[in-house]
């Protein structure tokens, strides 16, 4: 165990819009969105933002962690139906990770899981390279 806090050395933000194909599974998904890949020492994520590209229906965002071989259920997003126009903002939501840490290799995938979210919705993630 280090002896020492571990902090970012460079940033690493990462963005992905929803495949085109939607993806149900918890377990091994197929139709998945790379968000960020971990740098070279490993990466820390403070925060990650999944952001409605036009008008959204209600539905689920599942992000994972992904080790190269299987993919590991992290998180959920539930999504609002909004309908966005000049005057009224598109759907918006985040959430920050105090432990969000990522080995070499590992990256964050995302999928959505209802017909008309795909390629609506872009998740970005925010942090930084040990």
């Amino acid at each position: 165990m280090a002896t020492t806090p571990a902090f970012a050395a460079t940033v690493n933000n990462g963005s992905a819009i929803a495949s085109a194909t939607l993806d149900t599974s918890l377990t091994a998904p197929t139709n998945v969105a790379t968000v960020l890949t971990a740098g070279a020492s490993g990466s820390k994520i403070e925060e990650v933002v999944v952001q409605g590209l036009g008008t959204t229906v209600a539905g689920m965002c599942n992000l994972f962690l992904y080790d190269g071989a299987t993919y590991h259920l992290l998180d959920q997003f539930t999504i609002a139906a909004v309908t966005s126009s000049t005057t009224a903002p598109a759907f918006r939501t985040y959430r920050t990770y105090s432990n969000l840490v990522l080995k070499t290799g590992w990256s964050l995938r995302f999928t959505v899981t209802v017909a008309g979210l795909q390629s609506l919705l872009k998740m970005s993630a925010f942090g930084g390279d040990m």
